[in-house]
């Protein structure tokens, strides 16, 4: 459809001619002026006879000359915007539009001009293929949309034709130029579900080709943004956490050993059960545990090994370092007085490695002295239970098994003196179990068991008599 807007005619201008009078000089301003305004006259004159292109030719001349002179402009804006619309008709698209958008330029706030370009500019994109190229389309209608930001049409348009430029250079190769055109396209058309998925596409194949060519971070940051574009994808989220636990690696090699924790938990976070991830992760939280670069505090360094732990819960290596620590920060606790912060780390280290001697031999003495500490207070049945703690964390101990020995031998007398001559008994029987060669305890023993016997031996009488009475 051609617009409705007709050809604007400039009537004819006479041009009167500067003659060079002798003894005269002329200064240059004052010369482009003059030449200004033949050349202006001229493209006038022809302009009215329908020679378009031989106007403009003049007309140029003229603004070049005195660029200022918004006379000039306006009438080679009309010869412009005449030749858009004779090419038009002639089919001409793509050197139509050149000359509408040139009058545009020279006359903005000309609404009749600026109504022909938008209008001839929205064809030439609906136009079939082959009358005009995909890139003067674009071009076209991004003018289109400066000129008429409130344009949602324009926009729309723009963003189809932009999308699959985009999609036709990704399909060449080109992925840096797949995205740049896919972000316009997306800017233009926020809410195109296409051109959404089109550009989380281009994100991941330039992330990809990134990647290969070892700019790690570029390929993550491409990854983080195809992933905001489609959440459930299952390939960008697999690339994006294996690029995530690839870039830890480089950081941890630079030594930035935080950075590259924060990286592995995020790869995790994605890919839960990768099983490298996973190591890689623990093996990054053990060595910032023990680098003495670190200034973490004692209960962070333990922190971070029990998280090394659950993720790889057989490492021998991480088990021992966490072992020390919980020993080390024990005896600390131990020295000011904390024995039952202390006893708590030393039952936290044995449930670690229950095999670690250094755990072992501590666990144990904590556990002896208490019971020993628990013995003077009269508590003995609570010496006995910790002295058996202390046995069984630590049963080659001569010292544990005799004090034991001695704890059973105490607390049976004493219930002996209460008449529990049956516990007695039993208590002293450990107690000669544990050592065989005590003569004390051998001798309680021996005395306990007749008491014992005595005692049944009354009970059994009393029964039979009462039964005699009753028969």
């Amino acid at each position: 459809m051609i617009p409705q807007h007709t050809t604007r005619v400039i009537a004819a201008l006479f041009a009167a001619i500067a003659l060079s009078l002798p003894g005269i000089t002329w200064g240059d301003e004052r010369f482009d002026q003059i030449q200004a305004e033949n050349a202006f006259f001229h493209g006038s004159h022809l302009l009215s006879r329908d020679s378009i292109p031989e106007s403009i030719e003049s007309l140029e001349k003229a603004v070049q000359l005195d660029p200022q002179n918004t006379k000039y402009r306006g009438v080679l804006a009309v010869a412009y915007n005449n030749l858009g619309l004779k090419l038009y008709r002639e089919t001409n698209l793509k050197d139509s539009l050149a000359a509408l958008s040139r009058a545009v330029d020279l006359a903005p706030e000309d609404k009749d001009m600026k109504a022909n370009f938008v209008q001839i500019a929205l064809q030439a994109a609906s136009a079939p293929p082959g009358k005009i190229e995909v890139d003067d389309r674009i071009e076209a209608l991004k003018k289109v949309s400066q000129l008429e930001p409130e344009n949602t049409a324009a926009k729309k348009i723009l963003a189809t034709l932009v999308n699959n430029s985009g999609v036709v250079k990704g399909k060449s190769g080109s992925h840096q130029q797949e995205v740049d055109q896919l972000e316009r396209a997306s800017s233009l058309d926020p809410t195109n579900p296409k051109i959404k998925k089109n550009l989380a596409v281009a994100y991941y194949n330039l992330a990809l080709e990134k990647g290969q060519k070892g700019a790690h971070q570029e390929e993550v940051d491409l990854l983080k943004s195809a992933l905001k574009l489609s959440p459930k994808d299952p390939p960008i989220i697999e690339s994006l956490a294996r690029a995530l636990s690839n870039l830890a690696v480089f950081k941890g090699k630079e030594g930035d050993v935080t950075a590259q924790i924060a990286l592995l938990k995020e790869s995790l976070d994605l890919l839960p059960n990768d099983a490298v991830t996973k190591s890689n992760l623990a093996a990054a939280y053990n060595n910032y545990a023990v680098s003495e670069s670190s200034s973490l505090k004692p209960a962070d360094r333990i922190a971070l090994l029990e998280s090394s732990l659950r993720l790889d819960a057989g490492n021998q290596s991480t088990k021992s370092n966490l072992c020390n620590l919980l020993v080390e920060k024990a005896v600390s606790e131990a020295k000011l007085g904390f024995s039952g912060k202390a006893l708590e780390l030393l039952e936290k280290a044995i449930k670690v490695d229950p095999n670690d001697k250094t755990v072992q031999s501590n666990l144990a003495a904590v556990y002896h002295n208490e019971g020993l500490r628990l013995g003077e207070m009269g508590k003995h049945d609570e010496e006995i239970r910790m002295l058996q703690k202390a046995m069984h964390v630590l049963p080659s101990s001569a010292e544990i098994k005799n004090d034991l020995a001695l704890a059973y031998n105490d607390y049976a007398v004493i219930l002996g003196k209460k008449g529990d001559h049956k516990q007695e008994a039993v208590l002293l029987t450990k107690a000669a179990k544990l050592v065989p060669t005590n003569k004390v305890i051998q001798d309680n023993l021996a005395k306990a068991k007749q008491k014992t016997s005595a005692t049944d031996d009354k009970k059994e009488s009393a029964s039979q008599k009462k039964k005699e009475k009753q028969g």
